[in-house]
């Protein structure tokens, strides 16, 4: 089910510096949409004004079936939105004490109230941490926290930007493998859309992907059919061997070196296996290999 579309949706913030431009996506029921790219490159801007938390200057927003967003049905349609922004707002006194309350603003009172409260607490790993307050708890939790809170409204689209960018690597892996379990239950209608940097978590728990780069939609798409036209394969890999030794392995690839890492692009038959194999018969030690042909991290090179 189609919860989400914009046409044509553009943005230009009155500086002039910046302009998000002729964006047009889709976003369903039971599915993660992940926006990537690099810092300033309009992610922020497009989750808030698909989140009503920002105008926008051109194009068609059509939520839950209505064609035209109006004023008088504007309210219904934010009531239907969760909306989980990079800065989290602090919340007073005991966590759960919150979420209860949360639940009987939405008219859930008494046991169903806690029932309710409890099911998600059980879910998102908070059982040890409701009876505490914010400042007890880390930023992780704190984003757990919030997320139970929205989804106490029973939430049809979920909004949320960076949510992953201050965990470590074990808290982004728990937090998205619990999203995507949430986000795919039966008895919820929901779509999320999150962005983020982290490309490997992103792409790994999401089933399409934005990529932004300038203000412009450079890719709008199912994950698996990322680099599904490509000309070329492309790697990453920090290597004992220096960039004279990889270029003369495979000559006329091109290569270009950030840090200790060097991106190389083969022909596309030459597959990740074959590279490899090329590699070790040159006694290269492999410190870090990633295959980035069906991975928008591609895209950041061009």
């Amino acid at each position: 089910m189609n919860l989400f579309s914009c046409n044509n949706l553009t943005k230009q913030y009155r500086s002039g510096s910046f302009t998000l431009k002729d964006i047009s996506l889709e976003l369903r029921s039971g599915e993660i949409t992940g926006v990537v790219g690099e810092n300033g490159n309009g992610k922020t801007t497009l989750l808030r004004i698909i989140a009503g938390d920002l105008a926008h200057d051109a194009g068609k927003l059509n939520y839950f079936g209505n064609n035209e967003v109006d004023v008088l049905s504007w309210e219904h349609i934010h009531s239907r939105i969760a909306y989980i922004p990079q800065r989290i707002p602090q919340w007073y006194g005991v966590l759960k004490a919150n979420l209860i309350f949360q639940a009987a603003i939405r008219g859930v009172k008494g046991k169903e109230a806690d029932y309710l409260v409890d099911e998600l607490l059980d879910k998102l790993g908070l059982n040890e941490y409701a009876n505490l307050k914010w400042k007890e708890i880390s930023t992780g939790y704190r984003l757990r926290f919030q997320l139970a809170k929205m989804l106490l409204i029973n939430p049809d689209l979920l909004v949320l930007d960076e949510p992953i960018a201050n965990l470590d690597m074990n808290a982004q892996g728990k937090f998205l493998s619990d999203l995507r379990n949430l986000v795919t239950e039966k008895k919820r209608n929901v779509s999320v859309i999150l962005s983020s940097q982290q490309l490997h978590e992103i792409e790994n728990v999401a089933d399409s992907i934005v990529f932004l780069k300038k203000g412009e939609m450079i890719y709008s798409g199912a994950v698996s059919k990322i680099g599904e036209k490509r000309e070329d394969n492309e790697f990453e890999i920090h290597t004992t061997l220096s960039q004279a030794e990889l270029s003369a392995l495979f000559e006329d690839s091109p290569i270009t070196k950030i840090g200790k890492t060097f991106h190389i692009k083969v022909p596309l038959n030459v597959s990740s296996e074959d590279f490899l194999r090329e590699v070790m018969k040159k006694e290269g030690k492999i410190l870090y290999f990633r295959d980035i042909s069906s991975s928008t991290r591609r895209l950041f090179n061009d």
